[in-house]
C-alpha cells in the first residue's frame, strides 16, 4: 500500500492534539489487518483479539492487574461507578474543575454529584472534602488535568478511614505520573479517554484499570449487556441488566500503534516545552502552574494563571490574531451550565456553598498546547508571543 498519510499542516501552530497527529502507515496497516481478518467485534473469535492485545499493552505499561477497553471515557466512568456499587440516591464527591462527563456519569446512575472546590496540589480542597465526607458518600472522584497527576495521598487516606471508594478520572492524564506510578493507578479504579484531543487518540475510546478482580469482573459484565461472557448467558446468577460499552477491534488497532509511540511523543513534548520555556525569562513569570511532580508531566501544554478574567480574555484574543492557540481549560465549573440549574444540581440546591476557587481560576487559567509535531520555528513563535504578552502585562 502506498504511503497516504502526512502530518497535517495547521494554521494554528499548536493545535490541541497530540499522539493523534502522528497517525501514519503503521495505523493504516493495522486497521487493514483487522479488516482482512474480518473480525471487528472483539468477541468474534476465541483467539486473543486486537482489543485483548491493547489491554495487555496497557496492563504492562501501567503495571496493573486488569484493564478493560471501552468505547469512550464517559462509558468508562459510568462502568467504574456501577462496578463499585454506586446506585440511585448515593452521594458522589467530584472535583468542581472537570469536564461535564464526570458529573453526568454520576447522574446517569441516579446518584448525586457533589462538587468539591479545587486545589492545585491535590485537585480537591481537603477542608471542603472532609466536610462533605462527614455527611456521607459512596465514592470520591478526583480529576487529573491535562497530563498532570495530582497528589492523591491525603484523599486516599481520608477515603480509607471512612471506607469510601476512590475512582480516578484520569481521562486527560494518560501516561502522566507522580513518582513512578501512572495516573489512574493510585485509587480503587482509574479511567481514561482516548478521544481526539487526548494524549493517545482514536477519535473515541476509553479504558478502565484496576487491581481489584471483583470490580473488573462486574465492569466487564456491565459493559457487555450484563452477560456472563464465559457462559454466554443471562441466566447465570452473576448476569445483570447492563449497557453496551464495548471497544471494537478497529479502535484497538489504532490504539495498539499509538501505545508504541507514546514514550517518543512524551519525550518530544517535554523537549518542546523546555525549549519554549528556555526562550523566556521565567524569573519574570510568577503565574506558571505545574503539578506536584513536574518530572511526571507529559509536557502536553503550559499552564498560566493570569491575574484576571480580562487579562485571560485579552491574552487569548492577542494570540489568536497570531494564529497561536491559547485557551481556557473550561470557562466555568461544570455545575454552572444551565442543565444543572434545571436539574437542581447546583451547590445552592445541594445545600452547600459554591466552589469559589474553581469559579475564579476557571476564568483565569489558560493553556498553551505543546504537541509533539512543532518544529523550532513554531516553538520560537510561541516563545515570542509569550514575551509579547509579558510586555503587555497580561502575563506576569
Amino acid at each position: 500500500m502506498d504511503q497516504i498519510t502526512k502530518v497535517k499542516k495547521f494554521k494554528k501552530i499548536n493545535p490541541n492534539e497530540y499522539c493523534g497527529l502522528l497517525y501514519d502507515q503503521k495505523e493504516i496497516d493495522e486497521i487493514v489487518r483487522v479488516l482482512l481478518h474480518k473480525k471487528i467485534f472483539r468477541y468474534a473469535t476465541r483467539k486473543i483479539s486486537t482489543t485483548d492485545q491493547f489491554e495487555n499493552q496497557v496492563k504492562k505499561y501501567m503495571k496493573v492487574d486488569y484493564a478493560l477497553g471501552l468505547n469512550n471515557g464517559t462509558s468508562a466512568l459510568k462502568t467504574a461507578l456501577y462496578a463499585v456499587g454506586v446506585k440511585k440516591g448515593d452521594r458522589v464527591l467530584i472535583s468542581a474543575v472537570t469536564f461535564i462527563a464526570t458529573a453526568a456519569a454520576v447522574i446517569s446512575l441516579g446518584a448525586t454529584p457533589i462538587p468539591i472546590d479545587f486545589d492545585f496540589t491535590t485537585g480537591m480542597n481537603l477542608d471542603d472534602l472532609k466536610k462533605e465526607v462527614e455527611k456521607g458518600c459512596k465514592a470520591i472522584i478526583p480529576v487529573h488535568l491535562q497530563g498532570r497527576t495530582f497528589n492523591l495521598e491525603p484523599i486516599l487516606s481520608l477515603a480509607k478511614d471512612h471506607k469510601i471508594i476512590v475512582i480516578e478520572d484520569a481521562c486527560q492524564a494518560f501516561a502522566s505520573k507522580l513518582g513512578n506510578k501512572c495516573a489512574g493507578t493510585f485509587a480503587d479504579i482509574g479511567v481514561f479517554s482516548f478521544q481526539q484531543y487526548k494524549q493517545v487518540s482514536v477519535g473515541e475510546g476509553g479504558m478502565l484499570v484496576t487491581n481489584n478482580e471483583e470490580y473488573y469482573r462486574i465492569a466487564g459484565r456491565y459493559s457487555d449487556h450484563g452477560m456472563v461472557r464465559e457462559s454466554m448467558s443471562w441466566d447465570d446468577d452473576k448476569a445483570m441488566i447492563g449497557d453496551n460499552y464495548r471497544m471494537s477491534n478497529l479502535q484497538a488497532a489504532i490504539l495498539k500503534i499509538q501505545m508504541k509511540k507514546i514514550k517518543k511523543v512524551i519525550r518530544s513534548q517535554i523537549k518542546n516545552r523546555k525549549y519554549v520555556l528556555s526562550k523566556i525569562d521565567k524569573r519574570k513569570i510568577t503565574c506558571l502552574i505545574s503539578s506536584p511532580d513536574i518530572s511526571g508531566e507529559t509536557g502536553m501544554n503550559i499552564f498560566l494563571l493570569l491575574r484576571s478574567k480580562e487579562d485571560a480574555d485579552q491574552a487569548i484574543a492577542h494570540a489568536r490574531n497570531k494564529n497561536i492557540e491559547l485557551r481556557k481549560l473550561w470557562d466555568r465549573p461544570y455545575y454552572l451550565h444551565g442543565v444543572f440549574q434545571k436539574a437542581k444540581l447546583t451547590p445552592k440546591f445541594l445545600g452547600r456553598d459554591n466552589c469559589l476557587v474553581a469559579e475564579d481560576i476557571s476564568q483565569r487559567l489558560i493553556s498553551i498546547s505543546i504537541p509533539p509535531t512543532l518544529d523550532e520555528k513554531r516553538l520560537n513563535r510561541i516563545a515570542r508571543e509569550i514575551r509579547q504578552l509579558q510586555k503587555l502585562k497580561y502575563i506576569q
